[in-house]
């Protein structure tokens, strides 16, 4: 027997969107189990076990990504707009992801924000920073500052930062989504390997990093289970008390 057929609710949380999430979510047949759900674009969307929204913050808006495309050029890194299933890519940092990634996406290369049409920013989805590693580490600070009570910045990746509207993060989301499933937080169990992930482990009743997390988020999780590439959070399951 399963975890959900034994009452117990499977969230998935990520920065993609509803869409690529619920290729995961069939895996798991988490449509059928009604406690199951969804909690997309860092926090910016959570959906019930079918996918249908429940609840939609306002995403970034246009003012803003003129402020995030000036922070991109003074820290000399590739912004990246996403649309649906169109993105826009400024190169500051030249690193090459426009050719690289986003098979699944029509790709358009601009010179600034202006360019891109007006009428696409009231479906902005997210914001993304990309750069080479060395060069992110020795910046990311000074950056989180620059963006302090603005935006929540979140590296995700060792060379990806994904950028949201103030406040909205998974954490949150994961409040808000335990108060509409009546679950109270401290029967909640969390894993997470990002920074994206930080926030939601810190509200949850406990909050477990995976092996191959940043030592940012193992320094601040409860617990610490296998990597996700040796099913940790499977075999953290199995042997939890």
């Amino acid at each position: 027997m399963s975890w959900q057929d034994k009452g117990v609710g499977i969230v998935l949380a990520s920065g993609r969107d509803i869409k690529s999430l619920k290729e995961y979510g069939e895996m798991l047949h988490i449509s059928e189990y009604s406690q199951s759900g969804y909690i997309c674009l860092n926090g910016l969307m959570i959906c019930n076990s079918l996918g249908e929204s429940i609840y939609k913050h306002n995403g970034l808006t246009y003012d803003e990504s003129i402020v995030l495309e000036a922070l991109a050029k003074k820290y000399a890194m590739d912004i990246i707009f996403f649309f649906g299933d169109n993105l826009f890519i400024i190169e500051y940092g030249y690193t090459g992801i426009m050719e690289q990634h986003f098979v699944s996406f029509r790709k358009h290369k601009v010179q600034r924000v202006q360019e891109i049409p007006q009428q696409y920013f009231h479906s902005l989805r997210k914001v993304a920073f990309v750069q080479k590693e060395d060069i992110v580490n020795k910046v990311i600070v000074s950056l989180q500052d620059d963006v302090k009570n603005q935006f929540d910045l979140c590296r995700v990746e060792s060379d990806w930062i994904e950028i949201n509207p103030y406040k909205v993060n998974k954490g949150n989301a994961l409040k808000q989504y335990a108060d509409i499933k009546g679950i109270p937080l401290e029967d909640v169990l969390a894993f997470g390997n990002g920074e994206n992930d930080i926030e939601m482990l810190k509200v949850a009743g406990k909050g477990i990093a995976m092996d191959n997390s940043f030592d940012s988020v193992k320094k601040i999780a409860d617990d610490i289970c296998g990597s996700c590439n040796f099913d940790g959070i499977g075999k953290y399951l199995k042997n939890d008390k």
